[in-house]
């Protein structure tokens, strides 16, 4: 009878255990390895951290190996970032703004003579520099609405500095139409997914959209023809129907990149790894610039099989604050690849050489 009462006992804490939230703190599953969100946060404490965590990341710009102190200072960017109301904090919109008007202040000054610079601006944006040319991919100010956001007279000058922009697929956060006017304006190409904004004909027929496919390489000319990159708009998806081109661009030089956008396709056989898993026997890939919270990451890198990854799409503001991937969890979801990888914060850059 004791025992019986015993295991009755045992068995109705267990129940009961298993009813209540056992760990309140998470807003969701998915961030059990990351440090909970605030719903506000004193200014004099994001203002300091943010002072502190970018002169940490000044002191020591990324590069291989890592410097132990740039994961605390992205890190820290990572509490801040997470407050809820982050992205209608002055304080956080004019952090952005000081990173993104010194990385286009550094792309005009700089002139590359070897290997291939790269920034990474905002999200999934990154701007690409080699001798001959520079392009971007998924380029857009900000937030579309509210005060987290770049002035307009910024993306002219990038509009400026770069010979051709890359649309991953049609989502807010990657394709920003004032974008691409700017650079439809100075003639210069704007790739995209098919069908990206066919709601304005007029403006659509002046786009380019390359076909998806996994060999067709398109020739795209700049500088009046002089130049031409090769290009493949890998048929990727974002879930089971949303389109993405993942582009691999090839530059005169013979610098490979590849750019992932939203890429999160099913697993299954007959889904997108059918392709992915042999991108890397079929060309030389130097970079590799995915989103960070792609299904199944290491999966990814093994079939592009790239000599480095840098990640994107973290911190993307207008993101509810529990989908705010952050630096954290890439390195979560990197810690142990074979593969050299960079995470890096808005503004910054690295020069790849082989």
């Amino acid at each position: 009878m004791v025992k019986r009462v015993i295991w009755l006992a045992a068995l109705l804490a267990c129940c009961a255990a298993a009813q209540a939230p056992s760990k309140p703190y998470l807003s969701s599953p998915r961030r059990a390895l990351t440090a909970p969100e605030l719903l506000d946060a004193p200014d004099e404490w994001i203002e300091r951290s943010l002072a502190w965590a970018g002169d940490i990341l000044d002191s020591n710009p990324p590069g291989l190996p890592e410097t132990p102190v740039r994961r605390a200072a992205l890190i820290r960017l990572d509490d801040v970032l997470h407050i809820e109301s982050a992205p209608r904090k002055a304080l956080v919109q004019e952090f952005y703004r000081a990173r993104l008007e010194r990385a286009v202040r550094e792309i005009e000054q700089t002139r590359v003579t070897e290997g291939m610079r790269i920034w990474k601006l905002y999200n999934h944006g990154f701007f690409v520099r080699t001798p001959s040319v520079s392009f971007t991919f998924d380029i857009v100010p900000g937030l579309p609405r509210g005060d987290f956001r770049v002035d307009a007279s910024l993306l002219e000058r990038i509009a400026d500095q770069s010979d051709v922009t890359f649309i991953s697929h049609l989502h807010s956060d990657h394709a920003s139409r004032e974008v691409a006017r700017l650079f439809l304006a100075r003639t210069k190409p704007v790739l995209a997914p098919e069908g990206l904004w066919a709601d304005n004909p007029e403006f659509a027929n002046s786009l380019t959209y390359p076909k998806r496919s996994t060999t067709e390489v398109h020739e795209i000319a700049v500088h009046g023809g002089r130049i031409k990159l090769q290009v493949v708009a890998y048929p990727g998806h974002q879930g089971p129907s949303i389109l993405v081109d993942v582009y691999r661009v090839t530059t005169p030089e013979g610098f490979t990149v590849v750019h992932t956008g939203d890429q999160s396709g099913s697993e299954a056989p007959g889904g997108d790894f059918d392709w992915i898993e042999h991108v890397g026997e079929q060309h030389a890939v130097d970079v590799l610039l995915p989103n960070c919270w792609t299904t199944n990451i290491q999966r990814m890198a093994r079939g592009v099989n790239p000599k480095l990854i840098i990640t994107g799409h973290e911190n993307e503001m207008g993101h509810t604050v529990d989908h705010r991937e952050d630096y954290t969890q890439t390195y979560n979801h990197l810690a142990g690849s074979p593969y050299s990888f960079l995470v890096m914060a808005w503004g910054e850059s690295y020069h790849y050489r082989r």
